[in-house]
């Protein structure tokens, strides 16, 4: 791409022209690409011009450019692309000017209003706004008055923002997803809400990783909890598709015979774990479930506490880790969901010591990027972003107890966090414009390498 982004303007006097500055100059040039939109036009060079590119109205418009901007380009064979033009997918519609997406309305103007790395276009939308016939979308764009609605190109790239794995099912979507990447081309990153166990399974068969796992079973029967429960002191059986913490139990021997489950809304005695076991399944009917080994974590004022750590590719497609934060229990808490009453609190207010906030830091950072990279190598998609939950027990060694693809936003809520906030978005901005940039130079490379 090149460099910096260049603001992108109209040329009042000229037809089916665009004007680029001189330093790009080069023979052969066609077209003007916008998203999956192409127009013939003439290409000229002005010395005049040094960041600014112009077009002629007439092919601003039919090129369906939203609003005024930046962006960078991309020179290949006789075209100009400019862009990225970055798709954001969602679900979860509503017919209010003012808030399209309920909840979410407020996350997503700000994305849509973030100064992006490489310049470029962003937009909002769903699979019922997509036109096939024309190849557009009639999708939400964020201005200074508010929310808008804009016929724009199909993009260069989506940036998937489903809410949910119901959304995620939905037979609409998935068509939506499989055209777009099968027909046109176009790279679809953040692909799917992790299941548990797979994650499991593929951490587990790499000698790199199998070590950060605490050891799982899927669907154990009663006599094989209670094993566990003998081996680990405590075990954790949870849903194998869960979020949240929903349908967490602590499972550990009474004093007495028979099991004590804590959960979100308190502590129950069971005489039995097939008694406990058959409680669970009539009320998440269907649902699949694994047992994890339990693990002695580290306190703060003498609840257990755990970090969450976000990764993200960046604008060269490598793994950063872009926040990290301490998670703490509520009180009598079995996990460190917030929604269950946990806490958030920084490195730098748990360690006092700077070397032992360094070292903590490294060792998280060390084991995130590597489990980033592992799972990157063995799923399917483009993945752009993983949040991690890591533990560390009382001597120190670094636990994986969950992955999550689209991991929440409840951390950054902590005011310290706000800047780390700002770049985990950058960052998917930067990766999109990266895929944007491969799907062009080099897309034979770029989907022979997707694992089928």
């Amino acid at each position: 791409m090149t460099g910096q982004p260049l603001t992108v303007g109209i040329h009042q006097t000229s037809e089916n022209t665009m004007l680029l500055p001189a330093s790009f100059k080069q023979d052969g040039l066609l077209f003007a690409a916008f998203g999956t939109s192409v127009e013939r036009c003439h290409v000229s060079f002005d010395s005049h011009l040094k960041r600014t590119v112009l077009l002629s109205e007439n092919l601003y418009k039919n090129l369906r450019i939203p609003y005024r901007g930046k962006a960078s380009l991309i020179f290949r064979d006789n075209t100009v692309y400019i862009g990225p033009l970055i798709g954001i997918f969602t679900a979860g519609f509503t017919k209010s000017q003012l808030d399209p997406v309920r909840g979410r309305s407020l996350f997503f103007s700000k994305l849509l209003t973030m100064d992006l790395p490489a310049g470029g276009y962003s937009y909002l939308f769903g699979a019922h706004q997509i036109d096939w016939e024309e190849g557009t979308v009639q999708a939400l764009i964020f201005r200074e008055n508010g929310w808008e609605e804009a016929t724009v190109p199909l993009p260069n790239v989506v940036y998937d923002r489903l809410p949910n794995r119901k959304a995620e099912e939905s037979a609409a979507l998935r068509e939506t997803k499989t055209r777009l990447m099968d027909e046109y081309r176009i790279p679809w990153f953040n692909p799917g809400f992790f299941n548990k166990w797979e994650i499991y399974k593929c951490l587990q068969q790499d000698e790199r990783t199998a070590e950060l796992l605490p050891f799982s079973a899927l669907e154990p029967d009663a006599g094989k909890i209670e094993d566990m429960i003998g081996q680990y002191g405590f075990i954790y059986v949870k849903p194998a598709g869960g979020s949240l913490g929903k349908g967490i139990l602590q499972l550990s021997k009474r004093e007495e015979n028979g099991i004590l489950a804590r959960h979100a809304e308190g502590v129950t005695s069971y005489s039995s774990a097939a008694e406990c076991l058959d409680e669970w399944q009539r009320l998440h009917k269907h649902t699949s479930y694994l047992a994890q080994q339990g693990i002695e974590r580290i306190e703060v004022d003498h609840h257990p506490a755990d970090f969450r750590v976000h990764t993200n590719k960046n604008g060269k497609g490598q793994w950063t880790v872009t926040a990290i934060a301490v998670k703490i229990a509520g009180k009598d808490g079995i996990t460190t969901h917030m929604s269950s009453g946990g806490a958030v609190k920084t490195l730098a207010e748990l360690y006092d010591d700077p070397q032992e906030r360094l070292h903590t830091l490294q060792k998280l950072t060390k084991a995130a990027l590597l489990l980033s990279r592992v799972l990157d190598e063995k799923l399917d998609g483009f993945i752009g972003e993983i949040g991690f939950d890591l533990g560390l027990d009382r001597s120190g060694k670094v636990w994986l107890f969950e992955a999550n693809s689209r991991p929440g936003r409840g951390i950054f809520s902590h005011p310290r966090l706000a800047s780390v906030s700002s770049l985990t978005k950058k960052r998917s901005f930067e990766y999109a414009s990266y895929l944007t940039e491969q799907s062009i130079l080099n897309p034979e490379d770029m989907w022979h390498d997707l694992k089928p």
